[in-house]
This record gives structure tokens, C-alpha cells and sequence, in this order.
């Protein structure tokens, strides 16, 4: 008996409706999906040739075949331009996010340039000349004493006394700007070097076990401070912290760099027991930057310069006399600095004291004083500060050298902040007065140190 063949009309509807998708989906964009009927249009086929075979089925399997490869490669596209579509969502978000952070700092010759939390450079963090940190970011990691809140920290015994003592060499320190590529710059520059930096071999003219004959890129560009400290930091791209003092000499290219003492620190550690600072900090801990100074948000404690440092041990918990001429130290110092006289050293801070302002915010905030000193001020009353160095007046604080932006032609910062705050220059330097507006002697205080 003869198969059952369909009518004519029956395959001629199944390739008319082929011919009808195929336009359709030639008319749609490129950059579209296709429609989602080429699916039905595949199962109609397919239907037609199950229930109605034609005379020639062969053909018909293969539009069926050629039918259903099309479909999948249709809806290959639809994920792919979901994925897209999701990636471009995500990378929206984290513009936005790092639009969020963002801190206009302006460059010599340029409108501005931004400052991020992670920076889009290839050293460490993604920081690197014009690509640095942020206000959001701090160096150490959390548990590091410089990132410990002060709250809950018992009053020292001696702590009225201690006070009584450092103001009475003197008022509040100003903080200085525009120092930089001076003899007057004391402060500490930080450079973030990148793969493709010159390599340098570190030597040390005084002892420094440490670092020495480590080889480590170092930007070309970079300088020390100006003054006699001559300090440089560098933060290599693998995470370690190279604190130098007295740097002597920094061939152009590579070579050896040439310091007096140095060591090192990674940067997401503690920061403690470098080799360039009196108290064996690193030299970015507690250091007022730039971009935290213009956003109003500094989120640890400060690094503190007091005239000398006692040289007994009466302030207890854990101080260490100090070897030789050195003062007596305290966690978190690992080292002392400059003794005071015998009749100022037992009323003075050991090298490490931690001072605190004992100041709300609702107390700050009610100060009739700038918004940088309000931001200094929280930082005091929130993390402290400890003593690291010797020198000055009696109680001072410090900004990071503006060496690191100039020696790369930025401007420096910290002078447009001054200049925004309406401060006036005197003999090309900034002051940013500490002292006024603030009864230091009835809130500043001692507290004790915090546990290891």
C-alpha cells in the first residue's frame, strides 16, 4: 500500500514560514538577540515532517538540522549579551564606587588629577605616581597600634604631670607646607615603585642588617627630603615598606643607593620595628597625608615629635631604659630618642607614650576652627597619637613630605590646601596652626599603652 504522501500546500506553508523568520531575522540589528520564535519555528518544522511527511523528507531533516544549529547559536548570543551586560553593569558599579573615593589633587601644568583607594598603577595596591592613595586608605594593617581606637584606654597615673611637662616647652607645633625640595623639608617623602623601575642595591653606612644589599626598584624620579634627615620611603610592589635615613646618594638609572640606617616593614603589617625613626616606626605611621587632610577623614593615630623623651622608667608598663645616650622606650617604640636634662626627665614621656584628646565629636565640631584642624582633632580624640621622635617644640605632629608629588612634577598639595584655607605664606612656607582654638591643657592626656 502507498505511503500517505501530504499535500503539496502542507511543505509549502513550512518553507514560507522559514523564509518569513529568515527575514525577520535579517531586518533585526546585529547587536540584538535574535527573535525568540526561531525555537517554535523549529518544532513546527520538526512537527510537519513527524505527522505529514513529504515526498522528500531528507530535505526537510536537514532544515530541521540547519533549523535547530541556528536556534542554539541564537541563544548562545542571548547568554553571551547577558554576560556582557552584567560585566558592564559590574564595571559601572565600580566606577561609581571609585568616583565615590576620589580626591582631586592638582598637578603642575594640568587641570587635576585623582587619588583612589586602589589605584590603577602597577605597584603596589595599584599606587603609583599620580595614581596615589586615597583618604579612604591607611597604611597597616587593623590590629596595628596606629589603627587601634584609643577608646577604653586607661588614664596614666602620670598623665596630668606629663602634660603639665610637654606644654610647658611650648604651644602646639604649626604644621608646615611648602617645604618641599627645601633644607627645610624634615618630613618623610613615600614613593611606590613600580616592575619597571630601576633597580637599586640598598647600602647602609651605619648598621642596618635588614636591607643591606637588598636590590629593589626605586623610581628614577625620586628624591629625598631636603633636610639634614633626609628621609625616603619606598613601598615596593610585593608589599614591603623601605624606610631610609640620610640618604646620601641615589644615582640616576639604578646603582647603589647610599643611606646612613635603614630597614624595613611590610605595609599591611604591625609598621613596627623598621630602622628610620627614633622609635623604629615606620615611616609612614602616623604621618597627616595630603588627600586625608582635604577630605577630613584621618583614620588613625598620629605620629608625635616632643622635645626630649625621659630617660628612666618610672612611667612603668613595660619601659626599657634606653642603651648608651638613648631615652627610655615603650611599646610600641622599639628604640629611644633624645634624653631629656636630669631636671625635665621625670615628668617626661618615655620614646611610645600614647597621648589622646579627650574631646567628643560633638565637642570638635562645635570648635570655632578650620575643617583640617576639626579632622586632626578627631584623629586625637578617636586613635591618638604616639610619640616617635625628638625635637621642636614641645608637642608636634607631622605632615608626609610633599617631596613625593614635586620630585614627579605635581604641585604640592598640601600648599593648595593651604591656599584654599586662606592661609598667607611667610618666607615661602605654610602654617597651619595647631594650638588656637583649642584648650589643650584641660583636654589633652596620657593614656596607657596598648597590649601587644
Amino acid at each position: 500500500m502507498r505511503a500517505h504522501v501530504p499535500p503539496r500546500r502542507t511543505l509549502l506553508a513550512c518553507l514560507l514560514a522559514l523564509a518569513a523568520w529568515s527575514a525577520v531575522a535579517a531586518a533585526a540589528p546585529a547587536d540584538r538577540p535574535a527573535p525568540r520564535h526561531r525555537a517554535h519555528v523549529c518544532r513546527v518544522l520538526h512537527e510537519r515532517l513527524v505527522h505529514h511527511p513529504p515526498r522528500h523528507p531528507q530535505r526537510l531533516r536537514t532544515r530541521v538540522a540547519r533549523c535547530r544549529r541556528a536556534a542554539h547559536r541564537a541563544h548562545l548570543r542571548r547568554a553571551a549579551h547577558r554576560r556582557q551586560a552584567a560585566r558592564l553593569r559590574r564595571l559601572a558599579r565600580a566606577r561609581r564606587e571609585r568616583a565615590r573615593r576620589r580626591v582631586a589633587i592638582a598637578p603642575s601644568g594640568s587641570a587635576h588629577v585623582t587619588t583612589t583607594v586602589h589605584g590603577t598603577a602597577r605597584g603596589w595596591n595599584g599606587f603609583g605616581p599620580g595614581s596615589w592613595p586615597g583618604a579612604g586608605w591607611r597604611p597597616y594593617a587593623d590590629d596595628s597600634p596606629f589603627n587601634r581606637l584609643v577608646a577604653g584606654a586607661p588614664l596614666h597615673p602620670a598623665s596630668a604631670r606629663i602634660v603639665q611637662r610637654v606644654l610647658s616647652w611650648g604651644e602646639p607645633g604649626n604644621l608646615i607646607a611648602g617645604s618641599a625640595d627645601s633644607d627645610r623639608d624634615y618630613a618623610h617623602p613615600t614613593y611606590y615603585s613600580q616592575p619597571g623601575d630601576p633597580l637599586y642595591t640598598l647600602h647602609s653606612t651605619g648598621y642596618s642588617p635588614d636591607v643591606e644589599g637588598l636590590r629593589i626598584p626605586v623610581p628614577d624620579a625620586a628624591r629625598p627630603a631636603g633636610g639634614d634627615d633626609a628621609h625616603m620611603t619606598i613601598v615596593t610592589p610585593d608589599g614591603w615598606e623601605y624606610d631610609l635615613w640620610q640618604v646620601r646618594s641615589k644615582p640616576a638609572g639604578g646603582g647603589t643607593l647610599t643611606f646612613s640606617i635603614g630597614g624595613r616593614t611590610r605595609i599591611d603589617g604591625d609598621g613596627l620595628d623598621s630602622n628610620a625613626t627614633a622609635a623604629r616606626y615606620g615611616n609612614l605611621a602616623g604621618v597627616i597625608r595630603a588627600q586625608e587632610l582635604a577630605a577630613g577623614q584621618i583614620d588613625h593615630a598620629l605620629f608625635v615629635v616632643v622635645k626630649c623623651t625621659s630617660s628612666g622608667t618610672s612611667f612603668g608598663f613595660g619601659t626599657q631604659p634606653g642603651p648608651g645616650d638613648q631615652s627610655a622606650f615603650v611599646y610600641p617604640a622599639s628604640h629611644g630618642g633624645s634624653r631629656c636634662d636630669a631636671a625635665e626627665s621625670a615628668d617626661a614621656p618615655p620614646m611610645g607614650a600614647r597621648f589622646e584628646l579627650a574631646m567628643s565629636d560633638a565637642q570638635i565640631a562645635a570648635l570655632a576652627v578650620p575643617a583640617w584642624k576639626k579632622a586632626i582633632l578627631r584623629a586625637l580624640a578617636h586613635y591618638g597619637g604616639y610619640v616617635g621622635d625628638t625635637g621642636g617644640p614641645g608637642f608636634a605632629l607631622q605632615f608626609e613630605s610633599s617631596t613625593m608629588y614635586t620630585s614627579f612634577g605635581y604641585a604640592d598639595p598640601l600648599v593648595q590646601i593651604a591656599q584654599q584655607n586662606g592661609i598667607a605664606p611667610w618666607d615661602g612656607l605654610y602654617a597651619f596652626n595647631l594650638a588656637d582654638g583649642v584648650d589643650w591643657a584641660r583636654y589633652l592626656r596620657v593614656v596607657t599603652p596598648p597590649a601587644r
